[in-house]
């Protein structure tokens, strides 16, 4: 929204005319100049009788353009550049008319005040008063002469109302094009302000972009205000800015970060807390209002010396603000500067401590999410760490009954307790899966390269998934590697037991296939069976924690989906890939990559 006050404008659009004005009038003169040369010649040839006081007139009227020209040289005003062309019009003409009385020329004075009055409407950009004046002097001058001449004003009626019509439409020409003028400036008054107004609000928005852009570069860090108040600071164009944040326990605020102060100051000022009611400022800070200190020794808001003693002349308080409460407060001022703060910098300010209460809000969000995260974590690792005792005693029992340590067992008991070993087992995998996952997002999970056995590592896991494998289903397992590899076994156990044992749960009959090769540094372990299939809308959303492709409540089959997230996740951690194709109703294969040296070359 434009501020310019009408006052303000009528002083620009006089100063916008007076110039144009003054040099149109001062060319006039010129032209005034040469036409009484020209008369005063043709005088000299037909009136010699009177050519005396003929060329003292003459000579007058040039002299009085000549010291209008000189007048309105330079930049003068409006009230001049009107005054001296209309004093100057009357003082030719009414001599003018004096020299037609002498030479008994009814002609020229008449002739040329019904031009000159045309002319001036046309080409003095000025109003319908000085124009009224003009043509008053000029057609007066020349009613005048010919009442003069010819004895009477009857006799001279008809031309007389000639000459007002004359004046009149003079006047109205020049009303009309002043009228012009005065739109045309308004509507250039107006284009310029929005202009102007356009280019504030574009350089507001892009601080205010850039303000964005840093906060959210800062966002989560212990050091998130300082750069935006950095950037305040530059962009208001203040000596400093500071930011406090309110402690809304402890009814206070503490400074949080500054810029431009004097380094004893700031670290005077962080060892300072105000709180509610110390000083008129901390309360009066109220959401959504600006408060501004244009003068600090004309204020109540604080006293005057502790503003000198804050190096502040004046400043401008924004309050951060979200959801109605006041988190904090953006101060922004000037050392010695002593003035009230532009609509820009009133509504930068705004904007900044706008865009820094949302940051604030997002990053005490992310903070709860994170304490959130840490706590299920911790929560999660803890039930898992429990829950494995009694599943070991459960599985140490069951192995003893299994193995008759406490005498035979009849055919029905020991189908039941292999049941129970069995259930006991997938428990004991999806605790075992749920700590992988616990450590995975904590980042606890370091990388361990040895050289290892691929071969007995693949016979270890072959033994503890035959219990999964279905009377129907045939588990083949093949090493062809040269030699043993450098890598990290127990991430890699865990990634060939997750595909194996997941292709088994799948596969009701068939084989399940599992290969390991090595070829250029690239371990690759691919697991083939011959079960349901995947559908190919499920393929990119497999490895999501927790999806499966049958979340229904009446699905067939058992687990919590985190077994293939567990694979993706551990090959990522070993700079690998794994790959997936399917066919429904024929079967799944899966690959693994990830880089494995040859241990021998690797060790020396």
């Amino acid at each position: 929204m434009s501020t310019t006050k009408p006052a303000d404008s009528d002083a620009r659009f006089r100063a916008d005319t007076a110039g144009p004005l003054a040099e149109r009038a001062r060319w006039g003169f010129l032209l005034v100049i040469g036409a009484v040369a020209a008369f005063a010649v043709a005088d000299f040839v037909t009136h010699r009788d009177v050519i005396v006081p003929l060329l003292a007139i003459a000579v007058a009227q040039m002299a009085a353009a000549a010291i209008g020209w000189t007048t309105l040289a330079g930049t003068p005003s409006l009230r001049r550049a009107t005054a001296v062309p209309v004093a100057v019009i009357a003082v030719v003409f009414t001599s003018g008319g004096l020299s037609d009385v002498l030479s008994s020329n009814v002609y020229a004075t008449s002739t040329m005040a019904v031009a000159g009055s045309l002319i001036a409407a046309a080409w003095l950009p000025w109003s319908a008063i000085p124009q009224a004046l003009a043509a008053s002097a000029m057609l007066g001058s020349a009613i005048v002469a010919l009442v003069v001449l010819n004895g009477s004003l009857m006799a001279v009626i008809h031309l007389t109302v000639v000459f007002v019509v004359t004046g009149a439409a003079s006047v109205m020409i020049a009303h009309a094009f002043a009228r012009g003028r005065r739109e045309r400036f308004v509507a250039a008054e107006a284009l310029a302000a929005s202009k102007s107004e356009a280019e504030d609000e574009a350089r507001v928005a892009s601080l205010l972009v850039r303000v964005g852009e840093t906060l959210g570069a800062s966002l989560g860090q212990p050091d998130l205000l300082e750069p935006v108040t950095a950037l305040a600071r530059k962009a208001l164009g203040c000596d400093w800015s500071s930011t406090f944040i309110w402690d809304e326990t402890r009814k206070a605020t503490r400074l949080a970060a500054n810029c431009g102060s004097r380094p004893e100051l700031v670290a005077e000022l962080r060892n300072v807390e105000w709180a509610l009611g110390s000083v008129p400022l901390v309360g009066a800070v109220r959401p959504g209002m600006l408060l501004e200190i244009a003068d600090a020794d004309a204020q109540t808001l604080m006293p005057q010396e502790l503003m000198r003693r804050l190096d502040a002349a004046s400043a401008l308080i924004a309050p951060i603000t979200a959801g109605g409460k006041v988190l904090g407060t953006q101060i922004h001022g000037y050392v010695a500067r002593r003035a009230p703060f532009t609509p820009g910098q009133r509504r930068l300010a705004l904007g900044i401590a706008h865009a820094t209460a949302t940051a604030l809000e997002n990053a005490r969000l992310i903070a709860d999410l994170q304490a959130a995260s840490r706590l299920k974590t911790e929560f999660v690792a803890t039930m898992s760490h429990e829950l494995r005792t009694p599943l070991n005693v459960i599985s140490g029992y069951t192995d003893m009954l299994l193995e008759d340590a406490v005498g035979p067992l009849a055919p029905a008991q020991r189908g039941l307790v292999s049941r129970i070993q069995q259930s006991a087992a997938e428990l004991f995998d999806l605790v075992s899966a749920t700590l992988d996952v616990g450590r995975l997002e904590t980042g606890r999970e370091p990388i361990d390269r040895a050289p290892l056995d691929l071969e007995a590592l693949l016979a270890e896991a072959a033994r503890e998934l035959a219990p999964l494998a279905a009377p129907e289903v045939e588990l083949t397992w093949r090493c062809e590697l040269p030699s043993p590899v450098a890598s990290d076994r127990a991430k890699l156990k865990t990634i060939v037991k997750n595909l194996a044992g997941n292709a088994l749960k799948f596969t009701a009959r068939g084989r399940v296939v599992v290969t390991a090769t090595w070829h250029a540094d690239l371990l690759t372990l691919s697991v083939s069976d011959t079960g349901i299939g995947i559908p190919q809308h499920a393929l990119p959303v497999i490895f999501d924690m927790f999806r499966q492709v049958d979340g229904s409540d009446t699905r067939r089959f058992g687990g919590v989906g985190l077994g293939l997230h567990i694979v993706r996740r551990l090959v990522s951690l070993l700079g690998g890939t794994v790959d997936v194709t399917s066919t429904v109703g024929v079967g799944s294969t899966f690959t693994v990559r990830v880089p494995a040296t040859i241990a021998l070359r690797a060790t020396g």
